[in-house]
């Protein structure tokens, strides 16, 4: 049988009901490719057929991916440099996830060196904007070249409609990188500025409001870190007027990626309360987002929220 019959039955039985008995079929899955990778000199088809396979493996799978992904760069055929963007950005990624941070900085300088040689501008973007790959140049005392690098993409790629997604996620990336690592809370401040910026180039861009809730949780959190308690006030009030007009706008038209936007809205808001132990206004936004979506992260906040009240915990119940 071919690889991707046997990981399709693995995903079907899967979803239908979850079972240990259904990893002989991913099992299988996993052998069977790694046979086909090898007849097919690794087409891109087969390396991403590979590439969701080990997605299911663990950190097994994690190694996995990096052999594949060596593998797939190094063999001697034509490959798109799209495919080879993306197997190079896969490489990083993977690296990150496993904690090899050393190695993850080398191959991304290196991957940044090459699409600078061989892809558009936008595109260089992509290769850094990632938080959880800067996370580890921060890990490895690099956080300074890596806001070397940062200032210089962001001053050189032209703006345009078309990488605003890619600049925002960058810029995000450095927001909380200043905020939650290192600290530096007037550069902060540049930054959500020019996060700000970059939403009010359209506001009827697809994805402004997703964002604006977004620009609000880094302004609750440097609020916090700051003691600005008006501000945070101010903000904590701004999101609330949001995230009701969100829900209007999804109870006239009952889209179901609304309602999704709208939970991951709530659960921003909602983290940031917490954070500061405002259970009481945290609560009702998380048990939108649970009646409406119901992730496993959001019965966790839920949970804290429970407890928090029940022990007398809640800022604004100490405080009456």
């Amino acid at each position: 049988m071919h690889a991707e019959f046997l990981f399709n039955e693995f995903m079907t039985a899967t979803e239908t009901e979850p079972s240990a008995l259904h990893e002989v079929l991913l099992k299988a899955a996993c052998k069977q490719i790694h046979k086909e990778l090898e007849e097919t000199n690794y087409t891109i088809e087969c390396v991403r057929l590979a590439h969701r396979i080990f997605g299911y493996l663990g950190d097994e799978g994690l190694h996995k991916r990096l052999a594949l992904m060596r593998a797939f760069l190094n063999i001697n055929a034509s490959k798109r440099m799209e495919d080879q963007f993306w197997a190079n950005w896969e490489l990083v990624d993977n690296l990150a996830l496993l904690i090899q941070y050393k190695a993850m900085i080398d191959e991304q300088k290196r991957f940044l060196k090459w699409a600078k040689k061989h892809m558009p501008p936008d595109d260089w973007l992509k290769v850094m904007h990632d938080s959880t790959q800067a996370i580890g140049w921060v890990q490895e005392g690099q956080a300074d070249a890596w806001f070397t690098i940062y200032v210089e993409l962001i001053q050189c790629v032209e703006p345009t409609a078309a990488n605003r997604h890619s600049r925002i996620l960058y810029v995000e990336t450095a927001t909380g990188l200043l905020i939650f690592h290192a600290n530096k809370h007037s550069e902060a401040y540049v930054e959500i500025e020019r996060f700000s910026c970059i939403i009010h180039e359209d506001l009827l861009w697809a994805e402004y409001t997703n964002f604006l809730v977004r620009l609000m949780s880094y302004r609750l959190a440097l609020s916090s870190a700051l003691g600005d308690w008006l501000t945070y006030e101010k903000t904590v009030n701004e999101a609330m007027m949001v995230i009701i007009r969100e829900i209007n706008k999804y109870n006239n038209t009952n889209d179901s990626a609304a309602l999704e936007k709208v939970c991951d809205m709530a659960h921003d808001t909602g983290a940031c309360l917490i954070w500061e132990k405002r259970y009481r206004q945290a609560m009702p936004l998380f048990e939108y987002a649970l009646h409406n979506q119901g992730t496993g992260i959001t019965h966790y906040y839920y949970a804290i929220c429970v407890w928090g009240r029940a022990a007398g915990q809640d800022r604004r119940a100490a405080s009456s």
